[in-house]
């Protein structure tokens, strides 16, 4: 599975967003939860994405995606739970979020990116869950599934990258 695979159950609160890619488990992990590798394919690609990652439950992780224009746009979520090298839950957080009453954001959406290893390839599966089924629809209306998708897509360029330069 070199490609995306996106599942919206009818009625559920939740989709899924799946994709296979040539890189083993432990490099894709450090693509997702380090800074300098998580700036290189997260968030479009007519953008600067800069990142900071305090790696640690309850701590947040942050990118920020400045375009030429000078618009910027920030996203930011917490960890929930990290297993390393299998499993990173977290919640997001409105852009503008500065911390809640209990140190997390509001439960909107809550992701949980699985990854596997078989045969040299990683699998990762990210199950993400919405406050309620409106949400979860109006979040693929949004166009969530496809930006995550092309992130996918510059992920799998990177990881190739690594891959020859022997960060395996």
């Amino acid at each position: 599975m070199s490609q995306n695979v996106v599942t919206v159950p009818p009625g559920a609160d939740y989709f899924t967003i799946e994709r296979s890619f040539a890189a083993p488990r432990t490099l894709a992990w450090k693509c997702y939860t380090q800074p300098q590798h998580l700036a290189r394919f997260w968030g479009p690609r007519d953008a600067r994405t800069s990142a900071t990652v305090d790696l640690r439950v309850g701590g947040l992780w942050r990118t920020v995606w400045t375009y030429d224009s000078g618009q910027t746009y920030g996203y930011s979520s917490v960890y929930l739970e990290l297993i390393e090298p299998e499993r990173i839950h977290y919640r997001d957080a409105p852009g503008d979020w500065t911390g809640g009453l209990d140190g997390l954001p509001p439960a909107e959406l809550v992701s949980t990116i699985t990854l596997t290893e078989h045969d040299a390839r990683t699998t990762v599966h990210a199950h993400i869950k919405a406050a309620s089924i409106m949400l979860r629809d109006e979040t693929v209306a949004r166009g969530f599934a496809g930006m995550v998708s092309l992130g996918n897509d510059r992920l799998t360029e990177y990881l190739a990258t690594l891959m020859q330069e022997g960060a395996a």
